[in-house]
């Protein structure tokens, strides 16, 4: 995790690129696979420091999971992404309106934010609604010579057969499907899982172990491989 701010003598922000998140979508499934390494680095009174250590990055709120990639914890600007999770979702029976709530929070104080420093975050919001898995994806990008822009995307029965998306680090993943003969799997908790550890080999300051595999039916949730979820790894 990347990016500096400053608090007090202490430079710290969280920056979530250094992970890999892979969603798949049906109308009958949805599977959400990810890794928990947090590779940190800080500063405090001008001495840099690093860290690792591992944390669940698929979380609950209400009755909604949250995954991210990006700027997560920005103290400065007083943004953290988990407690603004809880704040917008932590009562929601909704997906749709998880990601109105979550969607408004985060438009307003990255927008702040943006006009101070670099900002990039890329968000899911996953669960049941009317009766189906629900996706949601909004991606936010900003800077102090660009204004925030944000882009969405939702995946709903009756809308789509199938849909991807993969958040934070994913070029190893990119080469290995533009070379291998076929990427297909049996199921497709079987492909997201394997893209992550596709990532992680490439990458393994970066994105590692354990991985964590939910999946989210009409009847409601359980965990795949539970990783680090739905509890913190033991520190």
């Amino acid at each position: 995790m990347r990016g500096l701010v400053t608090v007090l003598g202490i430079v710290l922000s969280a920056h979530a690129r250094a992970t890999t998140i892979v969603a798949i979508w049906t109308p009958v499934k949805l599977v959400i696979s990810g890794d928990s390494l947090i590779n940190s680095n800080w500063t405090v009174n001008g001495m840099p420091h690093h860290g690792i250590s591992n944390d669940c990055k698929i979380r609950k709120f209400g009755t909604n999971y949250i995954s991210a990639a990006g700027n997560y914890l920005i103290r400065a600007a007083g943004f953290d992404l988990w407690a603004m999770a809880s704040n917008a979702c932590g009562s929601s029976t909704s997906v749709d309106e998880c990601t109105s709530r979550f969607s408004a929070l985060l438009r307003y104080s990255l927008g702040r934010a943006a006009s101070q420093r670099e900002v990039q975050l890329s968000v899911l919001v996953a669960g049941v609604q009317n009766g189906a898995p629900a996706l949601d994806h909004i991606t936010l990008m900003g800077s102090p010579q660009m204004r925030l822009r944000v882009q969405s995307e939702s995946f709903r029965r009756g809308r789509q057969k199938w849909g991807r998306v993969i958040l934070g680090e994913r070029g190893a993943i990119d080469r290995y499907e533009a070379e291998a003969a076929s990427t297909v799997t049996n199921t497709i908790q079987d492909q997201a899982l394997s893209l992550v550890r596709v990532e992680a080999r490439a990458l393994p300051q970066e994105v590692g172990a354990p991985f964590s595999t939910l999946a989210i039916v009409t009847a409601g949730e359980h965990w795949i491989i539970p990783g680090c979820c739905p509890s913190s790894c033991s520190k």
